[in-house]
């Protein structure tokens, strides 16, 4: 809800048993969309059904929390049924010392989700959706010197792609993109008075990529270093800047390195009790499918708002913006998306959006993939406990 405004009738109730709060939902959607496939030489168009169920169940005390979420999701396209896909998610935290000066965190989770189209990640001309199976751990501990606070982290991610079927019988093998990343990051931020806090942040990651006998090394390691200021006041404003170093280096000395500035910001801001304002910048390096050996840095802004006209109607919109900049090549993409649209809450236990999308992509240069437009639309239903 925007501001500090509370509706209790509008929050889900779920069950208790054993000690844990159960909290299940479902929610039933249809998707239309004009371009399918994101091409402008190709544009199908088609209406999906999507059903996904998901639940939550978390326990609290004086001393832990335990968090665990699962859902799926179903897409069911009413003509192009080559492209129907089921994607799942289950994860689980752990956290110890949640009213010290001292936590530690574990979370660990898998999933298997489809790769959206016309983005760095999956620029496939037709055939199956791109499948991705991640299992990813982590383990945080944070600990508070008066003013001063560190938080630790390790992390390991194993991404595996599933071949993709074109046609009924081509078979495009994606092992290549199969990946496993170990990282160490670390964040101490000083507070200088009750709103203002200055961090450092510094993060090593480490990508061992599938060996491919038509392909290079491609394993690399990636470095950053960053400083910024963060501010609070209380719940009405929260921004936080980052600007630091990064670099992309890969094991093979002939693909070189990627090196350049590091930007991140985070934004939360209720100008009024009904009008909510949120931002993100985020910054990353892949390894790029286009040319297979090569990198793209990938910097993202997202701006979204929400705007509570009634107790229970909220208007929502968003835009994102990626910068897609392909490392020793002569061309780059910039994608735009923005959606918006109505959110209904019946009552605790119903609520209904309808959301109108649009997303562009621009390329400049004589890149491997075509610049296209798409228009969508989305209505979904949720039924919560």
């Amino acid at each position: 809800m925007p501001g500090r405004r509370i509706i209790p009738e509008y929050a889900p109730i779920g069950y208790e048993l054993g000690g844990f709060d159960v909290l299940p939902s479902v929610t039933f959607g249809a998707r239309a969309d004009d371009n399918i496939f994101t091409r402008t030489s190709v544009k199908r168009t088609d209406i999906s059904l999507n059903t996904q169920p998901h639940i939550r169940v978390k326990r609290k005390d004086r001393f832990s929390n335990v968090l665990f979420d699962a859902d799926a999701r179903t897409s069911s396209y009413l003509k192009l049924t080559d492209q129907d896909a089921t994607e799942y998610r289950l994860e689980g935290t752990y956290t110890y010392g949640t009213t010290g000066p001292e936590s530690m965190s574990a979370n660990l989770g898998y999933r298997r989700e489809a790769i959206q189209r016309g983005t760095v990640e999956n620029d496939l001309a037709g055939g199956e959706p791109l499948m991705r199976r991640v299992l990813h751990g982590s383990l945080t501990g944070r600990k508070q010197f008066n003013r001063l606070s560190i938080d630790a982290q390790v992390l390991a991610v194993h991404q595996y792609y599933e071949d993709v079927q074109i046609g009924s019988k081509d078979v495009v093998e994606q092992r290549f993109r199969n990946v496993k990343r170990y990282g160490v990051h670390a964040l101490a931020a000083y507070e200088f008075s009750g709103r203002t806090s200055l961090f450092g942040n510094i993060e090593y990651d480490r990508f061992d990529y599938a060996y491919s006998p038509l392909l290079a090394d491609r394993d690399a390691s990636s470095q950053s270093l960053s400083a910024g200021l963060r501010y609070e006041l209380t719940r009405v404003l929260y921004a936080q800047v980052g600007v630091g170093y990064r670099r992309y280096d890969f094991k093979d000395k002939a693909l070189g390195a990627i090196k350049g500035i590091a930007v991140s910001g985070h934004l939360r801001y209720f100008p009024t009790r009904t009008l909510a304002i949120r931002g993100l910048v985020e910054q990353s390096n892949t390894t790029s499918p286009y040319d297979l050996v090569g990198a793209v840095t990938l910097t993202t802004a997202r701006v979204e708002a929400e705007y509570e006209m009634r107790r229970n109607l909220s208007w929502l919109g968003a835009v994102k913006v990626s910068l897609e900049d392909y490392a020793r090549q002569s061309y780059s993409a910039r994608r735009v998306e923005a959606t918006g649209g109505p959110r209904l809450r019946f009552n605790r236990w119903l609520s209904a959006d309808a959301n109108m999308g649009f997303a562009r992509r621009f390329v400049n240069g004589r890149a491997p993939f075509e610049p296209y437009t798409q228009f969508y639309g989305v209505i979904s239903v949720t039924l919560s406990r």
